[in-house]
């Protein structure tokens, strides 16, 4: 039963910098609308009972179905079980907005270096903020580089937030 593609629908970015006296800023706004992803991770500590969801449940005595109260652990179980489990029930959307990029920039002024050199002082961040996100995990990271395990969250590293430093000197 096909339950979703991974493939987003489209991709939208929104890059813009200003400047002002030798200080410049810009951003990148990255989104990506559409595609489901499914989260392994999310089914395993369920089925084990140590998600938060499984603790609620337990906190309010059970799961409520239809007009009756199942066990907490007989649910999560049944429905995170590993191969046997109900994996529809960890499908995501895998839209998200982020804050891809954020950097700011100061060029020296000129005269302080004899008209010789530009120098330019520059602090640069990569995936800042995630704004929107309805999965439970980083959608644009794939925990493999072939084309049959996509869009699967199992037990993956979170994604990088970098921070970087730049010197640009000009002659």
């Amino acid at each position: 039963i096909k339950v979703g593609n991974a493939n987003p629908d489209y991709n939208l970015g929104f890059r813009n910098s200003f400047s002002w006296k030798g200080i410049n800023l810009s951003f990148l706004l990255s989104a990506r609308i559409g595609g489901e992803v499914v989260s392994a991770t999310q089914a395993a500590l369920d089925n084990y009972g140590v998600s938060e969801a499984s603790a609620i449940a337990r906190d309010n005595g059970g799961v409520q179905v239809n007009n009756g109260k199942l066990d907490a652990q007989y649910f999560y179980q049944f429905i995170g079980g590993g191969e046997t489990g109900m994996i529809s029930q960890y499908v995501y959307s895998a839209t998200n907005v982020r804050l891809q990029e954020l950097s700011l920039n100061y060029t020296l002024p000129k005269r302080w270096f004899k008209n010789v050199a530009n120098i330019t002082l520059g602090v640069v961040g990569r995936n800042l903020w995630m704004i929107y996100c309805k999965a439970p995990f980083d959608p644009e990271t794939t925990a493999t580089t072939g084309n049959y395990y996509q869009g699967i969250d199992k037990f993956m590293t979170p994604s990088t937030r970098n921070i970087g430093f730049n010197i640009k000197l000009k002659f």
